[in-house]
């Protein structure tokens, strides 16, 4: 539990020393590399750096980070089922980096799911879903569909939160992606339940 609790400090000191973070940052302010459970079947990765505000799930008024956990506590996740990072884990896009700096975000994020070992990873948006699996997405066909990946861990590519916050915004929560991304969420949850019935009965079997 310790030789954990020391690599989670190496990846945190690992961005922070980053220099384009580093330049992205006020003099003494440190970023974080994510927020939630850091033991959760479910992992986010979004490329919005108003996804969280600190490591328990803090969020502004008005973020995406808001607007993503009401729509997961109205699917009735609970935030130990979480847990969410993005790309940069800063304010700058992740294609705004040159090529070599987002092989090394990327090695970071892997870095990052073997300490948290989820089951399920859910890529929020385009960007992340090919970072993700180092590789081209064809969106309209992978959307909204569980893929094996490594480690048993399976993955769902769905929408970038920030667009579908703007289209409920502007064309109502009925309208085709809101509707898509909250039926990809419904999934997940049900996958995860299972996932939760299934430990739930080793751990009785094991008593």
């Amino acid at each position: 539990m310790e030789n954990k609790k020391e690599l989670w400090e190496d990846l945190s000191f690992e961005i922070n020393k980053f220099p384009k973070i580093r330049e992205s940052l006020e003099e003494d302010e440190e970023t974080f590399v994510g927020s939630g459970n850091k033991n959760a079947n479910l992992l986010f990765i979004g490329d919005e750096n108003d996804l969280y505000e600190n490591e328990d799930l803090k969020v502004s008024i008005g973020s995406t980070g808001e607007f993503l956990i009401r729509l997961c506590d109205m699917g009735e996740f609970i935030p130990e089922d979480y847990y969410i990072t993005t790309l940069t884990k800063c304010k700058i896009k992740y294609k705004d980096f040159f090529s070599d700096e987002q092989d090394f975000l990327k090695e970071l994020l892997h870095m990052q799911i073997a300490l948290i070992e989820p089951k399920i990873i859910v890529t929020l948006g385009q960007y992340s879903a090919e970072a993700l699996l180092g590789r081209e997405v064809d969106f309209v066909k992978e959307r909204g569909k569980l893929i094996d990946w490594k480690a048993g861990i399976k993955v769902l590519i769905t929408y970038d939160v920030k667009y579908i916050k703007e289209v409920r915004e502007n064309s109502g929560k009925k309208s085709k992606a809101p509707l898509e991304f909250w039926k990809d969420l419904l999934l997940v949850k049900k996958e995860l339940d299972i996932l939760n019935s299934t430990n739930n009965e080793e751990e009785s079997n094991n008593e």
